[in-house]
Formats: C-alpha cells, sequence, structure tokens
C-alpha cells in the first residue's frame, strides 16, 4: 500500500526559490515589507528539518507575542499537522523524524547569554534589523553540528531598526546587494543577501493590492526603505549627527572650578545608567563619566547604587605628602521622575528616598519628555567649525562605553519621528539624556553680545568662572 501523499500549501515566488536554494552559511532575506519573508522563513526550517533527521533549529522574534502573531501562526497554517506534534507550553514542533524545532524569543545579548553551550544546527531570526550585532554574534556562537549537518543561519528584515548599520555592512554592501555573495574573514562563514518586495510577492499582490497602496503612500524615505527595500534612503537613525571623532574625547583632568552634575536613568531589573558631567569656560558639555550594570550582570540595589556612586565622585589629593580624600564639587543629581513616584502605602520611600539615605542630594526630578531630550541632544550633538575644527557643544570621555556604543543605535519612533523610541537599549541615552536636558533647561542665558561671545551660544554663566570652591556642596557625605 502506497504511503498517503501530504501537500504543503506553499508555491515559492522567484525570490524565495532563490531563498531556499542558496547554500550560504548566512543568508538574509528580504529589504522591503511585503515580500514573502515570515513563510519563507518557516518553509526553509521545515525543508531543513525535513531533510536533516533529528536537527535541533531554532527560531527567533523579540518577544512571545510576536511568535505567537507571525512564525508560530504561520507555520501551522502552512505545515500539514500529519508532518509535526507541537507542544503548546513549551513552543516546541516536533518533527515524524525527530527534528526538533524550538520557538523562542530574544530580546537583546542577555537572552542570547541563555544559549551558550548549546549546539543548534539552523538558527532563524525574523526581523534581523531589531537586534545589535553583539546579540546575533552572541546566538551565531551557538551555530554547530555535531551531527555533521550544514551549519545554517536563515534571517528576514527591513531597512532601519537598531541593526540597521551592522546589518548593512555585513549581508548589504559587501554583497552589492545580492549581486554576489562572500566569505566573512573572521568566522569563514559564506554570506549572502536575497532581496526582495512587495511586487515579487504574487500573492499579496493578487490577495491585497491596498496593502501595496499603502506603502507607495508613505513618506518619501519611508516608502523609499520599505516599499523598494532601500538601504540607503532610510536608516530610521535617531541621532545621526554622531560621529566619534567630534564627539568622543580622550580623558583629561578637570579643572576643580569647572560646574559638576550627575544625570541617571534609574534601573534595578532594567539595567540604570549614571553619568557625570562638567561644563568649561566657553560652554563645552563634557559627559566624563559612566556607571551602568549590562544586564547579564548581578543586580545592585538602588542604595548601593548610590554608595557607589558616592564612591566614584572622590578622588586623592596629596597635601603636605599626605593623601586626603576628596569630593568631586559635585551640584545636583538629575533622576528619571519615576525615581519620585510614591505608593499611598508607602508615602515618600520613593527610589530617590534611597539614593538620599545613602547621602546622595540634592535630587530633583529630570524632564520626562522624550521629544525634548531628543531636541537636545540633537543640539548638542550638531557638529560646527570653531578655531579651524569641526566641533559640538556635547563631548563623550571615550570611557564611556555603552553611550557611545548605544547613542547611534537609536531609533525614531515610527509614530512620532519627533521622539527616539523606547527599546531595550534606551538606557544610556536616557541617563546621559536627562542630565544634558535639565542643565539646558536650568541654565542662566544672558544677552549675546558680538564683543563677548564667540561661540554661537549663550552657554556661560557666573558657575562656570567661579573661583575652585573651597567647601563641597557633598559635605554631609
Amino acid at each position: 500500500m502506497d504511503a498517503p501523499t501530504i501537500k504543503i500549501p506553499y508555491a515559492p515566488n522567484e525570490k524565495q526559490v532563490l531563498f531556499h536554494s542558496n547554500a550560504a552559511t548566512e543568508v538574509v532575506y528580504g529589504g522591503a515589507k511585503g515580500g514573502g519573508k515570515t513563510c519563507a522563513m518557516v518553509m526553509e526550517a521545515l525543508a531543513y528539518g525535513m531533510e536533516y533527521k533529528g536537527a535541533v533549529i531554532y527560531m527567533f522574534r523579540e518577544t512571545y507575542d510576536d511568535l505567537e502573531s507571525n512564525i508560530i501562526s504561520e507555520w501551522k497554517k502552512r505545515v500539514p499537522q500529519e508532518l509535526y506534534n507541537y507542544h503548546e507550553t513549551k513552543h516546541i514542533a516536533t518533527l515524524y523524524n525527530g527534528t526538533k524545532i524550538f520557538f523562542r524569543y530574544m530580546r537583546d545579548k542577555s537572552d542570547a547569554e541563555q544559549y551558550d553551550g548549546r549546539s543548534i544546527d539552523a538558527i532563524f531570526v525574523d526581523e534581523l534589523t531589531k537586534h545589535s550585532e553583539g546579540t546575533i554574534q552572541q546566538i551565531l556562537s551557538c551555530l554547530r553540528s555535531p551531527q555533521g549537518y550544514p551549519p545554517r543561519f536563515r534571517a528576514s528584515c527591513n531597512p532601519g531598526g537598531i541593526g540597521h548599520l551592522w546589518v548593512k555592512n555585513r549581508y548589504i554592501l559587501p554583497t552589492d546587494k545580492g549581486e554576489k555573495s562572500y566569505v566573512d574573514d573572521v568566522t569563514g562563514n559564506s554570506i549572502a543577501y536575497i532581496p526582495a518586495t512587495v511586487y515579487d510577492n504574487e500573492a499579496i499582490m493578487m490577495n491585497d493590492p491596498s496593502y501595496v497602496r499603502r506603502l507607495e503612500n508613505l513618506p518619501p524615505k519611508k516608502r523609499q526603505a520599505f516599499l523598494l527595500g532601500d538601504w540607503d534612503m532610510y536608516d530610521g537613525q535617531a541621532f545621526e549627527e554622531f560621529d566619534p571623532s567630534i564627539h568622543v574625547v580622550e580623558p583629561f583632568k578637570i579643572p576643580g572650578h569647572w560646574y559638576r552634575w550627575i544625570g541617571v536613568d534609574n534601573g534595578y531589573t532594567d539595567p540604570f545608567a549614571w553619568y557625570w558631567y562638567t561644563v568649561d569656560e566657553d560652554g563645552f558639555v563634557y559627559i566624563y563619566r559612566e556607571f551602568t550594570r549590562k544586564p547579564s550582570e548581578p543586580k545592585i540595589t538602588y542604595t548601593d547604587q548610590a554608595k557607589a556612586v558616592r564612591d566614584l565622585s572622590t578622588y586623592i589629593k596629596i597635601e603636605n605628602r599626605n593623601p586626603i580624600t576628596m569630593r568631586e564639587p559635585i551640584g545636583i543629581v538629575y533622576a528619571g521622575h519615576d525615581a519620585f513616584a510614591t505608593h499611598p502605602l508607602a508615602p515618600g520611600k520613593t527610589i530617590a528616598y534611597f539614593y538620599q539615605k545613602a547621602g546622595l542630594s540634592p535630587i530633583v526630578s529630570s524632564i520626562p519628555d522624550r521629544r525634548l531630550r531628543k531636541t537636545v541632544w540633537h543640539e548638542y550633538l550638531k557638529p560646527f567649525e570653531h578655531k579651524g575644527k569641526m566641533v559640538a557643544k556635547v563631548r563623550i570621555f571615550n570611557t564611556c562605553k555603552k553611550l557611545i556604543e548605544t547613542l547611534p543605535m537609536q531609533c525614531e519612533d515610527e509614530k512620532d519621528p519627533e521622539k527616539y523610541a523606547e527599546s531595550h537599549i534606551d538606557h544610556w541615552v536616557d541617563g546621559a539624556g536627562y542630565g544634558l536636558v535639565s542643565y539646558h533647561v536650568n541654565k542662566s542665558n544672558r544677552p549675546m553680545t558680538e564683543k563677548t561671545d564667540s561661540l554661537p551660544w549663550p552657554l556661560r554663566t557666573e558657575d562656570h568662572t567661579a573661583k575652585p570652591r573651597t567647601i563641597s556642596p557633598y559635605a554631609q557625605w
């Protein structure tokens, strides 16, 4: 008796065929919306799993909600139930030949680190540009096959998102936008890119032509990116002015009379981000110290954070050959507004309370408006020529590594480009932004005159040119 024939409801279009037939180790598919990316990813996972008995396959999205509404729903729609069993609680599909497909979320590098030590034959990441390069490098370290199967990394994406630049530099530019493949010098992996647009997807063109019209009606730059998959027209960067050669400087000894302050994005489970600032006689603001926690590191209580900030705000002065511990003359601490949130059952017992009990004072709430923070960042990051070189109002010590790493990765909010998007990598830009925007709105301006102001903004105040302080405002520490 012949085995029953199982039909799979899938007729790949031309670009999907190219995706399925590509044997490179790493292949990225897509570039525009509506190109059939999710469907191609699911069917490629099925094809790999059926070909290689007992393979281990992982399919990732940022959250389980994304998995359920996109990857898992597409799997259940396309893959005949006769081919697999699905565990609803564990989110695992087991094919008839023992291959297992694990549907998992991966929001950031700390999530990727949970898979350290595992051997994964094939890794699939939907919406690749929503991830940092470090996150993908971390999960790629698990790509290996003890069974001798060809390791495969497959991903889909659109232009934009926090990963736009690194994806463009790894998959788009070196392949001449899909015209050729290449071998990565570091990993030895062969790499390919398959560009696809909504016009390649005959099914959506036929069944939902209004979707195409909606893409065609987007603003010009987004239309180029999402309709045509143009990686050069729109990348969604919130702070495209950032240039390390202009904004990042080597640390130097800060004069004692320069005004100093602190900003913090509060956090315990989420990473916290403390920053120290100073301003020189010409009004240049320097962000000169960073204190933060990586997502993979142990949590630190608010009290212990404040104690660490106190310790970091000290230096040793030699007087008559004797070392004396001195406090930096910190003027004020600007905290995220949630540091002052109260509960009816615990009046006054806020995050700021723990900061103050540990000796930080005065602490005031920063401005919560994300639009204003973005505006101020733009104003201070904008390059201009001064004394024959390009400079900006804000300069960042190269020791502030997380701020330097994540500032260029921030994206515009898709619904409101005047804001930068809320994300899992905005803690450091928020923390630095709180101190910057609070300084900007609270500094005393004086009228600009041709004789006294050589720079294009009036930032000098009496504090900036005052004599060195003899009594620290943190004397109560």
